[in-house]
């Protein structure tokens, strides 16, 4: 059964998987670990949405992680951590206690999701009609989960092989890190702070940051109030964290912005 499930991943897949691998077992505390997963894991299956969540049942606390950002909104977020049963893959985990990664689909046809209070409470605005998650049995009162979305096409069992090889790495790395909500709420240092903890000044930090925002030169002329010697300037910032090119810049702040 596992050889079967293993020939489903195409070898391309493999080192991207081992890549989220590592960086899930790099985190620091759970909010980098958190951050970690939907990080690494949103590059293996293409979908709308990447979700983690951690949800505590008695309390309804919540803490979630998504790439992109999150598009939910504070009622439909409230709504299903009150109702979390409603949705037809949590009730089935809760129910079966099977540790597979299973689309919503292998659950419930598509006319009778549409029919579901969490469908329309949670899901319909945005249009997330297919899901696919791998569930985490915190404790009796706390699950976990990695998920994704999407509008169009459904999932397919190379997805669900894909996450059913990631799931016992994932298990073990989230046992490191047992108390979510300690950390979770750890603010993140500010994109200026940390481009001047490269050795910039607070206004080089700032051209940089506008160019990663995607400004362009005029805007960014604009904005720092420069009126003269701005490629003079710009040149001089390329040197100072070894990157000659514009693009190049970018990039450089770009991957220690996210690594």
């Amino acid at each position: 059964m596992i050889g079967t499930q293993m020939s489903l991943i195409p070898p391309t897949q493999w080192r991207p998987l081992f890549d989220a691998v590592y960086e899930m077992n790099t985190a620091t505390d759970h909010a980098d670990f958190l951050s970690a997963v939907v990080k690494g894991m949103s590059r293996l299956v293409s979908a709308d949405l990447c979700l983690v969540h951690v949800l505590e049942r008695k309390t309804q606390k919540i803490v979630i992680r998504t790439i992109p950002e999150n598009p939910y909104t504070e009622e439909e977020v409230a709504f299903y951590a009150a109702n979390p049963n409603g949705d037809p893959l949590v009730a089935y985990f809760d129910r079966t206690k099977d540790p597979k990664a299973r689309r919503r689909s292998d659950i419930i046809s598509d006319q009778e999701y549409l029919e579901t209070p969490h469908f329309i409470h949670c899901q319909k605005r945005l249009g997330f009609v297919h899901t696919l998650a791998l569930p985490v049995q915190v404790n009796a009162d706390t699950v976990g989960a990695l998920s994704y979305d999407r509008r169009g096409s459904d999932f397919t069992t190379r997805h669900c092989a894909l996450l059913d090889a990631f799931a016992p790495h994932f298990v073990q790395a989230w046992k490191r890190h047992p108390n979510p909500w300690e950390t979770a709420e750890k603010a993140e240092v500010p994109a200026r702070q940390r481009l001047q903890s490269l050795g910039l000044t607070q206004r080089e930090a700032d051209v940089l940051y506008w160019m990663t925002e995607g400004k362009q030169n005029r805007a960014v002329v604009a904005l720092a109030q420069f009126r003269s010697m701005w490629r003079i300037f710009l040149k001089n910032r390329g040197r100072k964290i070894a990157t000659p090119q514009r693009c190049l810049r970018c990039a450089t702040w770009g991957s220690r912005r996210t690594g």
